[in-house]
């Protein structure tokens, strides 16, 4: 959905484990409204996107090829 930018980070923040950098990863923030568009989608079939079972490819990674050829 990132690939497709159907939704994007509203910003970013760095939460630390332990006290050193090294334990240190970027967390990205979204806004309620940007997840409830999404969610409010018709074009995604979230009950397909729920069933795709471990370790298959998602359904969207044929929109997002299309996408990037775009």
């Amino acid at each position: 959905m990132l690939r497709l930018k159907w939704i994007r980070p509203a910003e970013s923040i760095e939460v630390r484990f332990g006290t050193s950098r090294a334990g240190a990863v970027d967390v990205a923030l979204y806004t309620t409204a940007s997840v409830d568009a999404l969610a409010a989608r018709t074009d995604i079939d979230w009950q397909q996107l729920r069933s795709v079972e471990k370790g298959r490819r998602s359904p969207l990674a044929a929109l997002a090829k299309q996408a990037a050829l775009a």
